[in-house]
């Protein structure tokens, strides 16, 4: 009987135990430990029932009442920014259009904003026609010394807009842009292997559902930038990666005038008489009407330094063209984004493809109908002929445009690339005639002068000395001897004192010449 009343508290003991061991086991007294004390779980229920007695003011409900409110204004805002989206247009531009170049120049000098990006202005694009750069030279320079660690020190750095979202005002309007940045993955030289680099964009929005006031802005900045720009002429590169291929401008060159280009007529003329034909605003229609592609090609040709790149240069400033400059030697072209370069092309532009017959292109047919190379040190193997000829004038080939050629050899030339068609004109670039060397000689010191202050009266009688001047200089010159650039290069060293020139062309021509047999026999000999 006793054991049958005591088995309750047996069991009550028990069960006392057990809950002893659930509240020290680790997961319960870790709650207890970060759980707040009872006192102020009290305290805090009591403030509670004090404030909504006596003050009628809810914790609780202001807690939900605030989060909807939070919930709501979200909601609203979201609202808002999609109708907005709706009733917003916008224009983006990447980095690699002109159109870039264009904003970003018009932003630099017009908006004003406290978010700026510092770039170290580079020496090498010393601008003849910036007031500050030419400051900046002066302070370099000392006792007629130019010391470039003071040109570092006295160049100002160049500040754009940041990336980010800017407000500005055009013509009564408002306006905010946008400048971003993505990254891709550019390949680097060695195969498999990329490089990330940065593509930025920038982006231009204004209210209502009509991009048109944003295609006024962007025709405004293009006018005011070739107004400041204009006698320069673009130059592009191929660049590719694993986004496709583009062309990029890689700098900006002033215009060479074609006067200053000292060639025979006989090879100007028939150049300038035929781009100016093909450049008529008639002359597409023409061809169209006759089945005639739209485009032109011409081979320069000659020893190295006889100025065919040079002419080139001139012949775009001449006409205002921008210049797409392809190294076929680039051993990551392949005959894919060799067709989409040429696709890519504006309508109105020239190619230049310098020395083609150092590349593996240069090939000939053998009487198998392989092909075989002739060149020892083929640059690039990727590029077939037949892929070359179907890039200039395929089926898909881009009309418009006007290729160049340069080479020093045509003999290593398969007859089919210089063929009726896609080499139209062939232009031989010789060693320098009488005309030449005179036109040289006169170039050199006769401008300076020119562009003095000096009266008409001392202005002609200067010319006068330096035509008469530049005859005795030529008389000591055998022509069809030197090139172009040798005589210039000679000039340059004397370009202070045409008289110093005058007195020791004969022994340079002397001495050249002789240098020039010596380097010949001894190739001869090996």
């Amino acid at each position: 009987m006793n054991r049958i009343q005591n088995q309750p508290i047996n069991d009550s003991d028990s069960i006392y135990r057990k809950e002893s061991n659930l509240l020290s086991s680790p997961p319960i007294a870790m709650l207890q430990t970060f759980a707040p004390p009872p006192t102020l779980i009290s305290g805090m229920h009591m403030l509670t029932r004090f404030l909504d007695v006596w003050l009628y003011f809810n914790p609780t409900n202001c807690i939900m009442t605030t989060c909807a409110l939070i919930h709501s204004v979200n909601h609203i805002w979201s609202l808002v920014m999609h109708l907005a989206a709706c009733h917003e247009a916008s224009i983006t531009v990447e980095e690699d259009d002109p159109i870039y170049t264009h904003v970003m120049a018009w932003l630099t000098a017009h908006v004003s904003t406290s978010r700026l990006q510092a770039r170290t202005a580079k020496g090498g694009q010393f601008c003849i026609d910036d007031p500050a750069s030419m400051e900046e030279y002066a302070a370099a320079t000392k006792n007629g010394i130019f010391n470039l660690i003071e040109y570092q020190k006295a160049l100002r750095p160049k500040y754009e807009i940041h990336l980010g979202e800017h407000n500005f005002q055009f013509q009564g309007r408002s306006f905010w842009i946008r400048r971003g940045a993505e990254d891709y993955f550019r390949p680097d030289t060695a195969p498999r292997q990329f490089t990330v680099d940065k593509n930025e964009y920038i982006r231009i929005s204004c209210w209502g559902k009509s991009t048109i006031p944003i295609q006024e802005f962007l025709q405004e900045t293009k006018r005011l930038y070739l107004d400041q720009e204009g006698t320069k002429i673009p130059i592009f590169k191929a660049v590719h990666g694993v986004w496709g291929s583009r062309w990029k401008c890689a700098i900006v060159r002033h215009a060479r005038h074609i006067d200053n280009i000292s060639l025979d007529k006989s090879v100007k003329t028939p150049i300038l008489n035929d781009v100016r034909e093909f450049l008529k605003p008639t002359a597409a229609k023409w061809y169209a009407n006759r089945g005639i592609p739209y485009r032109r090609g011409y081979l320069f040709h000659g020893p190295p330094g006889t100025g065919k790149t040079s002419f080139t240069l001139a012949l775009a400033g001449t006409f205002g063209l921008p210049i797409y400059n392809l190294s076929l030697g680039d051993p990551t072209i392949t005959e894919e984004k060799l067709l989409q370069y040429f696709a890519e092309l504006p309508r109105r532009c020239i190619l230049l493809i310098e020395d083609i017959d150092t590349v593996a292109i240069s090939k000939k047919r053998d009487s198998e109908g392989c092909q075989r190379n002739n060149n020892n040190n083929p640059q690039n193997n990727n590029i077939s002929l037949s892929g070359l000829l179907n890039a200039i004038d395929g089926i898909i080939s881009h009309e418009g445009r006007i290729l160049v050629m340069t080479t020093n050899h045509p003999e290593h030339l398969d007859p089919a690339l210089t063929r009726h068609g896609r080499v139209d004109l062939k232009i031989y670039f010789g060693l320098a005639t009488r005309e030449q060397i005179s036109s040289l000689f006169i170039n050199m010191y006769s401008r300076d002068y020119d562009e003095d202050d000096a009266g008409g009266e001392k202005r002609d009688l200067f010319r006068e000395k330096i035509t008469a001047a530049a005859e005795t200089f030529t008389g000591f010159l055998p022509t069809g001897k030197f090139s172009p650039a040798e005589i210039q290069g000679f000039l340059t060293l004397r370009k202070n004192s045409y008289l110093k020139a005058v007195m020791e062309v004969e022994q340079w021509g002397r001495d050249t010449l002789a240098a020039r047999e010596v380097n010949e026999a001894a190739i001869t000999i090996l």
